[in-house]
């Protein structure tokens, strides 16, 4: 994994609300701890090494760490794992993780495609899409959009579809959201719309799917 990803995917995830810093834990240290985390170099390097040997651990146990969030003073650290690094995002003690999950769950599926891709054949409107995917997912609307992404896994599992493969239908869907509107509270209803529509093997819960987030979207008020 080249550094430049890494910088990209840091510079992103220190800039979300919420967020105190970010870094990437290496074999050859504290990645971006200096200009990211806003860690002293010897606290940056001792907490990369510890991480590191933490994802290690996990991994030896047949039990791989995909995510851990951990209290660290009056902040609380998200570690998520790529490969043999580990991301570390400082957090608010209180704040609300699941906009930051959300991009990150972005970024890093990226990352993870870009290293399996030849460079030449990587497509550019594909990089950006998912960033705009990834930056409405931090979003104020980010809450909303991960409730709704939940309602719709549950439904679309009940046809054989994974957790993957339904993310990336709400995506692709979103993605056509944004291509056609301004996204706010009150063009949500297109959204679903759309959503139903990748529903048509399944009439029934295509009802009660829209239903559900019918009710979400009273409670967000784009519904009255």
């Amino acid at each position: 994994m080249s550094s430049p990803d890494y910088h990209n995917l840091l510079h992103g995830v220190a800039n979300l609300d919420g967020v105190r810093g970010a870094m990437m834990a290496t074999a050859d240290g504290a990645l971006g701890a200096t200009d990211f985390a806003h860690l002293q170099p010897a606290v940056a390097s001792d907490v990369a090494k510890t991480v590191r040997r933490l994802a290690v651990a996990s991994t030896t146990a047949n039990s791989p760490l995909r995510e851990l969030l951990i209290n660290f003073g009056p902040m609380r650290m998200m570690l998520r794992p790529l490969a043999e690094d580990v991301l570390v995002v400082l957090l608010d003690r209180d704040g609300n993780t699941d906009p930051v999950r959300a991009y990150v769950d972005v970024e890093l599926g990226r990352i993870e495609r870009l290293s399996q891709t030849e460079p030449e054949s990587i497509a550019v409107g594909v990089h950006e899409a998912d960033d705009e995917v990834g930056e409405l997912l931090a979003s104020s609307l980010g809450p909303i959009l991960i409730e709704i992404e939940t309602v719709y896994h549950n439904y679309r599992k009940r046809r054989g579809l994974t957790p993957a493969q339904a993310r990336e239908d709400m995506h692709e869907q979103i993605r056509e959201w944004l291509l056609c509107c301004n996204p706010s509270n009150y063009t949500l209803p297109l959204l679903l719309d759309g959503l139903s529509e990748t529903m048509s093997d399944d009439p029934g819960g295509r009802n009660g799917f829209v239903g559900e987030v019918q009710g979400i979207l009273r409670r967000a008020g784009a519904l009255r």
